[in-house]
């Protein structure tokens, strides 16, 4: 009888996340819908190269990030403080994440984490830097924050954010991204694989991708299940890893997003290739 109701609740939480997935979908790409595409602007366009392809994935769009929002205070996992317009001049990748996702997070932070080691690889840290921000700053605390870089191994250019909820609230609902604390809803509770303390809630929240470019416009956006293409999380990670996060990196639902897609991205966004 446990095994069953276990795989009932889990089976619900997967569908109610998936439901939810697609609408938050939705309302995150009205963003593009209002405003154009840049592959349909005339040749006259000198906003980006034009001899770049535009990415055969995610979506393209162009959204000034206004300096109400730019200039949001965040704090990195070195207890750095930054801002978004204080990286303007670069091609900035941002990503949301929690540290305690189970799901789909773990997976996010390899495919980001290898973006920025090509950055890294081809020259390119003082042009791009690419910026997971949380979506849970009352638990991503800096040295949390710290503790998770550890895991995935430490990158010049990759940046983990945290900051007070207030202004991240405001960053996520600018860039259309929801989010929502939900209590754990499985038995027994999973613990925390820092602490070892069980999980009391969770945060469901849409899993995107942006690529800013450097005068401070959203260019480009993915929303979906990162595909690590066999990369792997560390072992800590793997553990804490549930049903459907295992799932998802084996078998990742579409749509799907890969290293390569935000690489592509970057390239078409700032001219500077990663290949």
């Amino acid at each position: 009888m446990t095994t069953s109701t276990t795989a009932v609740r889990g089976t619900a939480r997967t569908a109610a996340r998936r439901v939810a997935r697609s609408r938050r979908l939705a309302a995150a790409l009205t963003l593009a819908a209002t405003v154009p595409l840049l592959a349909c602007c005339s040749s006259a366009d000198t906003s980006r190269p034009s001899t770049d392809a535009a990415p055969p994935s995610g979506t393209v769009v162009d959204e000034p990030v206004p300096d109400s929002i730019a200039n949001l205070p965040l704090v990195d996992q070195h207890g750095h403080r930054f801002t978004l317009a204080s990286l303007r001049g670069k091609t900035v990748v941002l990503g949301d994440f929690l540290t305690l996702c189970q799901e789909v997070c773990p997976l996010t932070s390899v495919n980001l984490r290898d973006v920025a080691r090509a950055v890294r690889r081809h020259g390119l840290s003082g042009d791009v830097e690419v910026v997971e921000a949380t979506v849970d700053p009352a638990r991503d605390t800096v040295p949390r924050l710290a503790a998770y870089e550890k895991l995935f191994g430490a990158e010049e250019d990759w940046t983990l954010a945290t900051g007070d909820h207030r202004a991240l609230d405001r960053l996520w609902a600018f860039l259309g991204v929801d989010q929502q604390k939900a209590a754990e809803d499985v038995s027994p509770a999973p613990t925390d694989w820092w602490t070892g303390a069980p999980l009391t809630y969770d945060v469901h929240h849409q899993d995107v991708v942006y690529v800013i470019d450097a005068e401070g416009h959203a260019r480009w956006v993915d929303d979906g299940t990162p595909d690590t293409m066999g990369e792997q999380p560390s072992e800590p990670m793997l553990r804490f890893l549930n049903d459907e996060g295992r799932h998802n990196l084996a078998s990742p639902t579409e749509p799907t997003w890969t290293v390569e897609d935000v690489e592509r991205a970057v390239a078409y966004v700032s001219g500077k290739s990663l290949d």
